[in-house]
């Protein structure tokens, strides 16, 4: 029953006044005709009111002269008819759309970015930066690349351990986890100087505390290389506490691995470009331009900004943006490019290593994956370098 009213709704329905000595006798000969009638009232003793569909209205004009009787519609109800009479309203319905679609907009455009961590410093610094790289308020949210920002942060801020980038509503909100840097250790405080990675001794020179490793001895990350609890004239019941000194090398593995495509995308300038003007004030950035950017792709290009109005007055400015049409080439590079492509990439992570390390051997393999049609190119490192940090000692 509830169902069929809901439809009713949606379809439009009447409500009808039966006047008429015999309105019992019409309302069962639509039911017999599958005419179905609901909510009926009787107004007078020859007078109901009713509801019925749009359909069943007509159907019910052909019964209406068999009882003698009349019907008037007393009201038009439903999403039918509420639609026909906005047909002849329509600047409501283009208002109505145009603020649909400007609070549509609204809210695929970035109105704040925020940045959480306890450093007021680095959260400064790394919304300075976002502006640069082009996450600020006024872009919009869905050309949002989460991936880029957060490798521009991790490979910018290395007291950055962990970064995650949210959208929530029109508001960007980026979480940072710092690093934890091992605490400075005064001159004076008693200290251990511990593996700071696994690997295999090779020279230990204590300068100052015992040495607990010798040359050939396998240690793993923490233990203790150089002990700062000393013994006091061959007595091992009489310790001094020192700061312990010393440099300790070992043997140590790196792997590094890169996946090279066979065919890789590459882009470049066709030489149209669209250009657009933007209106800072303050944190709010409004776009001016003729027309869709209808590239298909293309590069954004800031230019100089001009000030109007200086920070003091409001902070105003007015610049123009580039959009440079860029095309994507297909180009097989085949095993052979691929693996040297891999070779480049390998040999620019042996660049981040430290000036005192000592390579012994550098082993580079270069696999085929067919499943992903992918070069697989793996760095084996084989290097001798001082693993000793100091820890204080509790």
């Amino acid at each position: 029953m509830l169902i069929i009213k809901l439809w009713n709704c949606l379809r439009g329905y009447v409500i009808i006044k039966i006047v008429g000595p015999y309105c019992e006798r019409l309302i069962n000969q639509a039911s017999l005709h599958g005419i179905y009638l609901w909510d009926i009232t009787r107004l007078e003793e020859d007078a109901l009111l009713a509801k019925v569909s749009v359909r069943g209205f007509f159907k019910l004009r052909t019964l209406v002269r068999k009882t003698k009787c009349k019907v008037f519609i007393v009201q038009k109800r439903g999403l039918f008819f509420s639609l026909n009479r906005l047909k002849r309203r329509k600047l409501f319905i283009i208002g109505a759309a145009l603020f649909v679609a400007v609070i549509y907009v609204l809210s695929c455009i970035v109105w704040s970015v925020e940045v959480n961590t306890q450093d007021e410093a680095l959260k400064i610094s790394i919304l300075s930066d976002l502006e640069k790289w082009g996450l600020k308020p006024g872009v919009f949210k869905h050309n949002i690349d989460k991936k880029y920002f957060l490798d521009k942060i991790l490979l910018n801020y290395k007291n950055v351990a962990w970064a995650e980038i949210e959208i929530r509503g029109t508001k960007v909100i980026v979480e940072l986890v710092n690093k934890e840097m091992p605490p400075q250790i005064e001159d004076d405080t008693p200290c251990n100087i511990v593996a700071s990675k696994d690997g295999v001794i090779e020279e230990v020179l204590p300068l100052r505390g015992e040495a607990k490793v010798k040359p050939g001895d396998t240690v793993s990350k923490g233990d203790v290389l150089i002990s700062g609890s000393v013994s006091l004239a061959g007595d091992d019941q009489r310790k001094m506490l020192v700061r312990a000194k010393g440099i300790v090398k070992a043997r140590v593995w790196y792997n590094e691995s890169v996946e090279v495509p066979l065919v890789e995308f590459v882009k470049s300038y066709t030489g149209r470009v669209k250009k657009a003007y933007k209106i800072k004030i303050g944190n709010r950035e409004i776009y001016i331009q003729w027309g869709d950017v209808k590239f298909p792709k293309y590069i954004e290009e800031n230019l100089q900004q001009r000030y109007i109005l200086p920070p003091s007055l409001g902070n105003v400015s007015f610049g123009a943006v580039l959009y440079r049409e860029v095309k994507e080439e297909k180009r097989f590079l085949g095993v052979e490019g691929a693996a040297e492509v891999a070779r480049k990439k390998l040999s620019e992570k042996l660049e981040g290593l430290p000036q005192d390390v000592q390579i012994v051997q550098k082993k580079m393999e270069f696999t085929l994956n067919p499943d992903k049609q992918v070069v697989l190119g793996t760095l084996t490192l084989e290097v001798i370098e001082d693993i000793g940090v100091e820890q204080k000692i509790n």
